[in-house]
């Protein structure tokens, strides 16, 4: 003869499962928003190594420009649009710039006199990608 399981048996296991998912669910969606966040930095660190890289190869000014509005990197080399990030449509994440754009001169350092910082959010969970003067990248971790 074959033992089961009860029906009382069965709602009192789902019973338990219940309670236990209830209280997993927000480190979940947490954990998920975070790496969103993590990824739409990287790909911003990402627009601005090709614009830098692209500056160089050309022997041109190459700017790394954002759109906050629609939360979008792009490429731009003369009047050639090489690269488009479309973080919020691809990710769901905003940005928030404190310039508009980057601009890299033929040397690959910065060109102008300002520092940049772009912030990547969602849902309460940010990143910061900063850019210093003469072009570097640094990422607050």
């Amino acid at each position: 003869m074959r033992g089961g399981h009860s029906l009382v048996e069965l709602i009192t296991v789902l019973a338990i499962v219940g309670v236990l998912s209830a209280f997993a669910a927000p480190n979940v969606r947490l954990a998920r928003d975070q790496a969103i966040v993590r990824d739409g930095a990287t790909e911003l660190v990402a627009t601005l190594d090709a614009a830098r890289s692209a500056a160089m190869r050309r022997g041109s000014v190459a700017v790394a420009a954002f759109d906050t509005l629609r939360a979008e990197a792009r490429v731009i080399v003369e009047s050639d649009t090489l690269l488009v990030h479309s973080l919020g449509r691809e990710l769901g994440v905003s940005l928030r710039a404190s310039r508009d754009s980057v601009t890299y001169g033929p040397s690959g350092r910065g060109y102008g006199a300002a520092n940049t910082t772009l912030i990547v959010a969602r849902n309460g969970v940010e990143d910061t990608v900063t850019v210093s003067r003469l072009g570097r990248v640094r990422r607050a971790r």
